[in-house]
C-alpha cells in the first residue's frame, strides 16, 4: 500500500463546488417517445420493446426522476484520472469505479469491442436512398431528432420494416444518442438501422458509454453544464454502488428487475445528498471480474497507473483490510472560490488594514436580502485595536482580492503567457514555413528581388533647413530654377520606378498564371492517364470475366454431354441384362419341359432328334457366350464407378 502512489482528489476535500443550477440533459424527451409509441402497431413496439435495445423503452414507461443534485455531488468528488474512458468518485474513504464493466452491469447492452467504432463499414443501396429521402434528409446528411420526430408521425402508410426502421432510429436518437433536439445523429451509425439484425447486435453499450463520458470529461462543473448521453444510468450507478442511498431515495421496485436500471424509480428534489453520501459506511467499489477483464479496451486510450493501482490494492489487500482517509490526500488538483464569500476591507485609525470575511449561507438568500446590501460593516465584525486584538498575520499572497487570492492571479497570468508564448512560437515557424515556399516559387517562376543598394537609402534633398523668407523678400530666381528643376526630376524619377514596379507586378502576375495554367493542364493530363489506365484495367476486368464465364460454360456442356452419354450407356447395360435374364428364364423352362418329355418317351428305344431343335451342346455354346457378355457389361460397369471416384464432385453423374 505505501510503495502504490494514488491520485489525487479534483476538489479539495470539503470545498466540492455546489450545482449553480441542475443538469441539462436531453435523454427524457417525451416528444420523441410519444411519436415511436403513436406510429407504431402494437405488435411492432412490443418486438422493439423486447428487442436488445427495448431496455430504453422499458426505462422510459417507468418514469424515472432524474437527482441531477446527487449526480453532481459525485462527479465533484471524483480522483484525477486520466483514463478518458474510466471514473474514480471517493465515498468517504472508499473509491467508487464506474466504467464500461459497471456500465454493461446495470444495462446489459453489448459492449464487445470491435474496430471502426465511430465509423462502421455500410453499403450504400437504393433502399437506403429512398428511405431517407422519406424521412426528409439528403443522403449525405443526417437526421435530427426532430426530423425523426416528423417522419413517425406521417408514417401509418409505410411498410412494417420502414416503420421499424424508425423505431430503432428512435431509439439511437433519443436515448443513445442523446443530443439536442435539433442537433444531427451521426450519420455512419444512423445508415446501420437499414440491416435490422446488424444494428440490434451492434455494440451499442460501447457507444453510449462513450457518448457520455466524452461529454463528462469535456465539462466545468463549478459552471452550469449540459451533459450528452444517457445521464441517468449515473443515478442508476450511485443507488447500485451505494445501497443504502439507493434504499433511502432509489425508491427500489419490489423483486428487483433485471437488468440492475430498471429496478429504481429514482427520485427529484433538492435534498441533502451531499451529506448523505458522506455518512455511507457501506459501498461496491466495482463490478468484480477476473483481474485481466478488469481494464476495457479502448482504442486510442491513456495510459494510468493511479487507476491500475486502486485496483491492485483492493485485489492483494489482506482480509477485513478497509480504506482509511489516511490513503488519501485533502488537498485537490483544482482551486475553487465560493462566489457566495463576501469580503469587506475595513481601514483603522493605525493605518493597518484588517480584514473581514463573510461567508454567505449556501442556500438561496431571500430577494429582499439580495436588494438590500449592508452598505456599512457591523461593529461585531470589525476588529478593535484598543482592545489588543491582533488579526491574523498573512502574507499578501494570501489575501484574497474579490474572492480570489494573489497567488492564484500570479498563477493565471504565468499560464496566460506560457500560452501566448507557445502560440508566439508556432506563429514565427508559420512566417517562417511560408517564407520558404516563396522562396520556391519565386524560383520556379525565376524571379528575382532587386537589392536596394546605399545610393537608395541616402537622402537625396539637402538636410539643411531652407531660410524663412521675411514679408516683402523674393527669392531668388536661380534657386527658385534650381527647385523647379529638381521637382521635375523626382517626379520623373518617381514614375520611372513606378512604370518598373507594374512592369515587374505584370510580369510576376502572367509568370503565376502561367505556372498555374501549366499545373492545371498537367493535373488534367494526370487525370486523363488515371481515367484511361481505369478504363483498361475496367476492359481488362470484364475480359477475364467473360472469358471465365466462357470456360464456365464449356465445362458445363462438357460435363452434361459425357452425363448423357454415361446415362445411354448405362441404360442400355441394363436393357442387355433384362434380355438375357428372359432368354435365360425361356431356356431353363424349355429344358424342363424336354426332360419331362424324355422321362414319359424313356421307353421308346428309338429317339428322333430335330434338326431346327438345339442340341446339348449348342445350348452349353450359348450360355458359354451369354456369360462373356454379361462378364464385359459388369467389367464396363466397374471401369465407370472406378472413373468416377477419379473425377471431381461436378463432373460426376447423378446416375447410381
Amino acid at each position: 500500500m505505501d510503495s502504490l502512489e494514488l491520485p489525487k482528489r479534483i476538489f479539495t476535500l470539503g470545498e466540492e463546488p455546489f450545482p449553480i443550477k441542475s443538469i441539462t440533459y436531453h435523454t427524457d424527451d417525451s416528444k420523441l417517445f410519444s411519436a415511436v409509441r403513436d406510429a407504431l402497431h402494437d405488435d411492432e413496439y412490443e418486438e422493439l420493446k423486447e428487442s436488445r435495445l427495448g431496455v430504453f423503452l422499458k426505462f422510459k414507461e417507468m418514469d424515472f426522476g432524474l437527482a441531477s443534485r446527487l449526480v453532481h455531488y459525485m462527479l465533484c468528488f471524483q480522483l484525477n484520472i486520466k483514463k478518458k474512458y474510466e471514473l474514480w468518485s471517493l465515498v468517504g474513504a472508499d473509491p467508487v469505479r464506474f466504467s464500461l464493466i459497471e456500465f454493461e452491469q446495470l444495462t446489459g447492452l453489448n459492449y464487445e469491442y470491435i474496430e471502426h467504432l465511430k465509423n462502421p463499414r455500410c453499403e450504400f443501396t437504393n433502399e437506403m436512398a429512398s428511405f431517407w429521402e422519406w424521412i426528409g434528409v439528403s443522403v449525405d446528411a443526417r437526421p435530427s431528432s426532430k426530423q425523426i420526430i416528423r417522419a413517425l408521425k406521417r408514417c401509418q402508410e409505410w411498410s412494417r420494416d420502414d416503420r421499424m426502421h424508425l423505431g430503432y432510429l428512435d431509439i439511437f436518437s433519443g436515448f443513445i444518442e442523446g443530443r439536442k433536439y435539433s442537433s444531427a445523429t451521426r450519420a455512419s451509425l444512423a445508415r446501420l438501422v437499414m440491416d435490422l439484425e446488424r444494428f440490434e447486435n451492434y455494440p451499442w453499450g460501447r457507444v453510449a458509454f462513450k457518448v457520455l463520458m466524452d461529454s463528462l470529461r469535456a465539462k466545468d462543473f463549478t459552471k452550469s453544464y449540459t451533459i450528452d448521453g444517457f445521464i441517468q444510468v449515473l443515478q442508476v450507478w450511485i443507488y447500485h454502488a451505494l445501497p443504502e442511498l439507493g434504499a433511502n431515495y432509489g425508491n427500489p421496485l419490489p423483486n428487483r428487475p433485471s437488468p440492475p436500471l430498471l429496478a429504481f424509480k429514482g427520485g427529484k428534489g433538492r435534498k441533502c445528498f451531499k451529506d448523505a453520501i458522506s455518512r455511507q459506511t457501506r459501498v461496491i467499489n466495482y463490478a468484480e471480474k477476473n483481474i485481466k477483464e478488469m481494464f476495457p479496451k479502448w482504442d486510442n486510450d491513456r495510459e494510468n497507473v493511479y487507476a491500475e493501482n486502486i485496483i491492485q490494492v483492493m485485489f492483494n489487500a489482506p482480509p477485513n483490510w478497509k480504506w482509511t482517509m489516511n490513503c488519501w490526500e485533502d488537498e485537490g488538483i483544482y482551486l475553487w472560490t465560493n462566489p457566495k464569500t463576501h469580503v469587506v476591507y475595513v481601514k483603522e485609525e493605525s493605518s493597518v488594514k484588517s480584514l473581514v470575511v463573510r461567508e454567505k449561507n449556501i442556500e438561496r438568500p431571500s430577494k429582499r436580502a439580495r436588494i438590500e446590501a449592508p452598505a456599512e460593516p457591523r461593529s461585531e465584525d470589525i476588529p478593535d485595536a484598543r482592545s489588543g486584538a491582533i488579526p491574523d498575520a498573512r502574507s499578501e499572497d494570501s489575501i484574497p482580492v474579490s474572492g480570489v487570492d494573489k497567488a492564484y492571479i500570479k498563477k493565471s497570468f504565468k499560464d496566460l503567457t506560457d500560452v501566448m508564448r507557445d502560440e508566439f512560437g508556432t506563429c514565427l515557424k508559420e512566417m517562417k514555413l511560408l517564407g520558404n515556399r516563396m522562396d520556391v516559387v519565386e524560383k520556379k517562376l525565376r524571379i528575382t528581388r532587386k537589392e536596394s543598394s546605399s545610393d537608395d537609402l541616402q537622402q537625396t534633398t539637402s538636410s539643411l533647413p531652407k531660410r524663412r523668407l521675411e514679408h516683402g523678400d523674393e527669392e531668388p530666381s536661380s534657386s527658385k530654377a534650381l527647385s523647379v528643376e529638381a521637382k521635375e526630376k523626382e517626379v520623373k524619377e518617381g514614375k520611372e520606378k513606378e512604370l518598373k514596379e507594374k512592369e515587374l507586378k505584370e510580369k510576376a502576375s502572367m509568370g503565376l498564371e502561367k505556372a498555374l495554367a501549366k499545373a492545371k493542364e498537367v493535373k488534367a493530363n494526370e487525370a486523363k492517364a488515371n481515367e484511361a489506365k481505369a478504363n483498361e484495367a475496367k476492359s481488362k476486368e470484364a475480359k477475364a470475366k467473360e472469358a471465365k464465364a466462357k470456360e464456365a460454360k464449356t465445362k458445363e456442356k462438357e460435363a452434361k454431354e459425357k452425363k448423357a452419354k454415361e446415362k445411354e450407356a448405362k441404360l442400355a447395360a441394363e436393357a442387355w441384362l433384362r434380355e438375357t435374364k428372359l432368354e435365360e428364364e425361356a431356356k431353363a423352362k424349355e429344358a424342363a419341359d424336354k426332360a419331362k418329355e424324355s422321362d414319359e418317351s424313356a421307353e421308346a428305344s428309338v429317339v428322333l432328334m430335330d434338326k431346327d431343335e438345339d442340341t446339348v451342346s449348342d445350348v452349353k455354346m450359348q450360355e458359354a457366350r451369354r456369360l462373356a457378355r454379361k462378364d464385359s457389361a459388369l467389367a464396363a460397369i466397374r471401369g465407370r464407378s472406378e472413373r468416377d471416384r477419379k473425377l471431381a464432385p461436378s463432373q460426376q453423374s447423378d446416375l447410381p
